[in-house]
């Protein structure tokens, strides 16, 4: 889990994840990135999710990612947007008003638990 990043020209701040995973025990939600304030001005975000092989989408096996912001979930998609021959997935993008806790999940079953996946997060102040 990592935190926001302020790259040098104050402008825009990044974070990533790495690869993220658990074991058979993982739970449905697996925290990847955690920004608790992301400051004092409104942000342009742009998600870029990855996972570690291809996607499959059968029944039990769809991963996919959540985000919230301020503990309310934005974006919640699972296996049906995902092409199962993707690794770098469609950007996630949105508004992310100041003073705001991003947080970005990865929605986890039971047959993929071990599964590697992860996500870039570019911010743009506005």
């Amino acid at each position: 889990m990592s935190s926001q990043i302020l790259l040098s020209g104050g402008d825009k701040y990044y974070s990533y994840s790495g690869e993220v995973f658990g074991d058979v025990t993982a739970p449905a939600s697996i925290n990847m990135i955690t920004i608790d304030n992301t400051g004092l001005r409104d942000s342009y975000v742009q998600i870029q999710p990855f996972l570690g092989k291809p996607n499959s989408d059968g029944d039990g096996d769809a991963l996919g990612f959540e985000v919230k912001l301020d503990n309310i979930t934005v974006f919640n998609a699972q296996g049906v947007i995902m092409d199962r021959t993707q690794l770098a997935l469609n950007p996630i993008m949105l508004f992310v008003p100041r003073n705001s806790k991003l947080q970005i999940n990865s929605l986890n079953t039971t047959n993929n638990n071990t599964q590697i996946r992860g996500c870039n997060v570019l911010g743009y102040y506005l």
